[in-house]
């Protein structure tokens, strides 16, 4: 693995702006989905686990000045970023069945780690696409964290999934001189596995 340099310090930033970009059309759009987690997972496969970790939390603190109530998932943010580092070093970014798993993974991942706090600091409720769901789902007579996590896990799987995907096709169009010069290029250039 390549130590961290002046690449690494470059992609930060971008991993940063591609997420606030995409929780920003989001939101503008009204989806279910929150497309920023994009950058976290990105950086954290190509760049590696303290880069990613970096971009999850300056997205957060940033996000945080317009909605104080994402700070609690800065912890998701993490997890992303260690996801992405773990299994970018096994290799799921070199195909698109095994990107594909990936995304469940994290949605599984963030969602057992989302709901708790969505459940306890917010009663369930943070006024979003998950929150109509899971308000359905409790007026068929499902407690808060079971709606609340059916909720989480059927937009999440379709963010998540999302994410790693669009991650694993701007790897792919990466040119190979580009990947070798990334800390994680043992992992992501395609010849390597």
């Amino acid at each position: 693995m390549k130590g961290v340099g002046k690449l690494t310090a470059f992609l930060i930033p971008v991993g940063i702006a591609v997420n606030v970009v995409g929780g920003q059309i989001a939101l503008l759009l009204k989806l279910p989905i929150w497309l920023d987690g994009i950058g976290t997972i990105l950086i954290g496969g190509i760049c590696g686990l303290v880069p990613g970790l970096i971009v999850a939390a300056i997205t957060q603190i940033i996000n945080a000045i317009s909605l104080p109530t994402v700070l609690p998932y800065m912890i998701v943010g993490f997890a992303m970023a260690l996801m992405g580092t773990y299994f970018s070093k096994r290799g799921f970014f070199l195909s698109f069945q095994k990107a594909v798993i990936l995304g469940i993974l994290v949605a599984v991942v963030t969602t057992v780690m989302a709901v708790p706090i969505d459940v306890i600091l917010f009663g369930g409720f943070m006024g979003d696409g998950n929150s109509l769901l899971a308000a359905g789902l409790m007026t068929m007579g499902l407690s808060i964290p079971v709606a609340v996590a059916v909720s989480s896990f059927t937009f999440g799987l379709v963010d998540k999934t999302l994410s790693v995907l669009v991650c694993y096709f701007i790897i792919k169009s990466m040119p190979l001189n580009f990947l070798a010069k990334l800390p994680m290029s043992d992992y992501i250039l395609p010849s390597k596995k």
